[in-house]
């Protein structure tokens, strides 16, 4: 996949969602599913794509670049393509305010699943489920860990 193509469009986006450690055991139509309620979203190097402390309910997969996630100006962690950020906003529905910053290292785009349709996903494919709250649960170890030191 290439900065100018679309994911609507796109084969590889499947393959690449195959490959997405969430996504293993979907077939095609989950994951076509998935696809056709997102939008393509795509960011400049620099741009900040949340912000902290601001409001949304929207799940980012990066389908290519490279992120970095910071939180009080301290760099957290980075992620690149294949892994996702901004599910706390919509795991946790009290305040739906973003918990960190989130900014394009480099021309980064984005599959924006919403929380309705992120929400429904998740209630027919459990699995999924359980995989975003292994990722949950090995970040917060990581960010426990990069805090400690």
């Amino acid at each position: 996949m290439d900065a100018k193509s679309s994911i609507k469009d796109e084969p590889e986006v499947l393959k690449l969602l195959h490959n997405v450690p969430i996504f293993y055991d979907l077939d095609d139509k989950a994951l076509k599913s998935i696809v056709e309620v997102g939008t393509e979203a795509t960011f400049a190097p620099n741009k900040m794509i949340i912000q902290e402390g601001g409001y949304g309910d929207s799940l980012h997969l990066v389908l290519l670049g490279k992120v970095e996630v910071r939180k009080g100006g301290k760099l957290i962690t980075s992620l690149g393509v294949g892994q996702f950020f901004g599910e706390m906003a919509f795991l946790d529905d009290l305040s739906r305010k973003r918990s960190a910053d989130v900014v394009a290292v480099e021309e980064t785009k984005c599959l924006v699943i919403p929380a309705w349709s992120w929400y429904n996903f998740l209630r027919k494919n459990p699995d999924v489920a359980i995989e975003v709250i292994r990722s949950l649960a090995h970040r917060l170890r990581d960010t426990s860990a990069s805090l400690a030191d």
